[in-house]
């Protein structure tokens, strides 16, 4: 299932403030940063992922990572 949030400046500010306040050890692509910040904005406790990346980063965003 999917559920689509459009992505919003003030997503994107959020975003700019969640990378930068991340520890240099986190890996973090830009688009899984988007992805992040928007789900958690959204109010999701979870996001669902095959990408190790994504599901790795997901706690730094308060998010439990699941996968199939």
């Amino acid at each position: 299932m999917w559920i689509l949030v459009p992505v919003s400046n003030a997503v994107l500010k959020n975003v700019e403030a969640a990378v930068r306040n991340l520890a240099p050890r986190v890996y973090l692509r830009a688009a899984d940063a988007i992805h992040l910040v928007t789900a958690r904005d959204a109010g999701f406790s979870e996001i669902w992922s095959n990408d190790r990346h994504l599901l790795r980063a997901a706690r730094y965003f308060g998010l439990k990572g699941r996968t199939a």
